[in-house]
């Protein structure tokens, strides 16, 4: 049930009797520090210079109107000109006993979309680093969400597995026997710093570039090799971390290699792209060079070697029209904004793109030390994720082995690392997707506070109670209803996660989720603290309280599932 929804579209409807024009569109929010108030309708002062009379005035009118109907306990209107709405129990039961029989909680959508998901994308050759955490987190939140709606998903883990860096990987490997991944890392950086100072190095990388777009066997053995074990290791992080990327979803640079002189000849008879000393250039009326005059695009150099930009003109056109996207989200550092957007331009021009098919693209901040510089090592190397990974499993083994001192090796092996990983996962997942954060240690693991491990508390503390219960036989004689206000508040909020699931669908804030599976947690543990349930007296007021209990815990498991995160039978 999306209450805000239904409020919203209950009151466009009373507008239009008002004469209020039909792109009104009232603001729903709920109402976070009045318990006596479940809803504000706000956004009406807006139309206090299309309508004869006080804002304040219509939004009396607009709850008369409301009143008619026998879902409100109250509506109050201040002076402001806002509405103050409190719904009634029994509509409220009414709604969480369908949510508690209904497959998916009743959420679902009318038209079903193909969502292409662009995430993660870690470059071969080297190790995935923390800097790769929020894209690959992010993105596989997005995919799962979709699925869960119904949606068509197609995760693409876009991986660069071509260019420049492979023409100095490949002239260092001809001069070396030496193919061992763990020593590709410390090769990359002597072959970069070849590159930056050896003329006759620069020379036979940019061959051997061209070369390898070229299909030369040569190159592509050694290609084949890099890409190969980079995989297999980066195939261990996403295992760790319970990320939903698997090798079908790879479709790396490489794979567009065949689309591009096609793209090149289209772009050229287009009249988009031109011939300018040699190298095929685009020019952007909507980008602006240093000169302020439009901006040229390189797609292909003087030599032959194709570009970035050149590659993901394909991949979108790929993606566009072999694909048939409706939707395609891409989860890339802030950094790349200007150059997706330039590439975004290009493929428009080329009508490369329907025009109903939607491009998002979803930044995110950095991850910081406490000194507020990027998060690295104490000597300033960049942080591996798979150490970061262990580090929290490892932290959390200890925290288990302290408190419970009785488990077998295997059972907190499996619970250290479910819970090492959603603590790193959720911490990250909690912040703002746009904005930097301060990584810290303490916060992580702890059991108070908007953390996993105490949203994973929670869930095994409900099922302890399940458990004890020996009623499954009468489980559906009885309602959920509502007897204390505490059972009001977790009902309400139960009814409120299908607004935060579209929320999240449409703005990719994963922390909205995390901040309801917070308030969700709390309202349950105030209605434990205060309202008597495997003890309750009367049957009817014992099973209520049970189902209420198990929906809760339903709605914890599918909230923390879509953000990646496993639930633990212990703690």
């Amino acid at each position: 049930m999306n209450i805000q929804k239904f409020l919203k579209n209950k009151i466009k409807k009373i507008c239009i009797k008002y004469n209020i024009p039909n792109n009104f569109d009232p603001i729903i929010r709920k109402n976070t520090k009045n318990n006596e108030i479940d809803y504000q309708v706000n956004g009406i002062i807006k139309l206090k210079k299309k309508i004869p009379y006080s804002s304040y005035q219509l939004a009396i009118n607009i709850s008369k109107d409301m009143k008619k109907s026998n879902i409100y306990e109250n509506i109050l209107v201040p002076p402001q000109g806002f509405i103050n709405i409190t719904l009634k129990s029994n509509w409220l039961c009414e709604h969480i006993n369908n949510m508690y029989f209904a497959k998916n909680f009743n959420i679902s959508i009318k038209n079903p979309k193909i969502i292409i998901i662009d995430y993660s994308s870690p470059n071969i050759a080297k190790d995935m680093h923390v800097g790769h955490l929020r894209s690959t987190i992010l993105g596989d939140v997005t995919a799962r969400l979709m699925e869960f709606l119904g949606h068509t998903v197609i995760r693409q883990n876009h991986i660069g597995d071509w260019g420049t860096q492979f023409g100095m990987l490949i002239t260092q490997l001809q001069l070396t026997s030496c193919h061992s991944i763990e020593k590709i890392e410390k090769i990359y950086k002597i072959a970069n710093l070849r590159y930056q100072k050896d003329p006759v190095f620069i020379k036979k990388t940019k061959k051997n570039v061209v070369k390898l777009q070229n299909n030369n066997k040569d190159c592509l053995k050694i290609w084949k090799l890099l890409v190969s074990k980079s995989i297999e290791k980066n195939n261990i992080i996403y295992k760790k971390l319970n990320i939903s990327l698997t090798d079908k979803d790879i479709r790396g640079e490489s794979f567009y290699n065949f689309m591009l002189p096609k793209i090149i000849t289209e772009l050229k008879k287009k009249k988009i792209a031109v011939n300018y000393n040699g190298s095929i250039i685009v020019y952007l009326n909507k980008f602006k060079n240093r000169l302020g005059k439009k901006m040229g695009v390189v797609i292909q150099k003087k030599d032959g070697a194709f570009l970035y930009t050149t590659i993901d003109i394909a991949c979108l056109k790929y993606r566009c029209n072999i694909l048939k996207a409706n939707r395609i989200i891409y989860y890339i550092d802030n950094r790349q904004k200007q150059h997706l957007l330039q590439v975004w331009e290009i493929a428009k021009l080329a009508q490369y793109i329907p025009n109903n098919t939607l491009l998002e693209h979803h930044t995110f901040g950095m991850i910081l030390c406490k000194n507020k510089k990027p998060f690295k090592t104490r000597h300033g190397k960049t942080i591996k994720l798979i150490d970061l990974l262990n580090k929290s499993i490892d932290k959390a083994k200890k925290i288990i082995k302290n408190k419970h001192q009785k488990m077998t090796k295997n059972e907190i092996k499996s619970i250290a690392h479910n819970i090492g990983i959603g603590a790193i996962k959720y911490f990250d997942l909690s912040k703002n997707r746009t904005s930097d954060y301060i990584f810290d240690w303490d916060q992580i693991l702890s059991l108070n506070g908007n953390t996993a491990p105490y949203i994973q508390y929670a869930y095994t503390r409900i099922q302890s109670i399940i458990n004890h219960d020996n009623l499954s036989h009468e489980i559906n004689i009885y309602p959920i209803k509502i007897f204390t206000k505490f059972e009001r508040y977790l009902v309400l909020t139960i009814l409120q996660f299908e607004e935060t699931i579209f929320h999240l669908e449409k703005y990719g804030t994963p922390h909205l989720m995390c901040n309801y599976l917070y308030d969700l947690a709390g309202k349950f543990s105030k209605f434990y603290e205060n309202c008597s349930i495997l003890f309750a007296k009367k049957i009817h007021i014992k099973i209520s309280r049970i189902k209420l209990s198990i929906l809760t815990a339903k709605v914890i498991k599918k909230g923390l599932y879509i953000l990646g995160i496993n639930t633990v039978k212990k703690m």
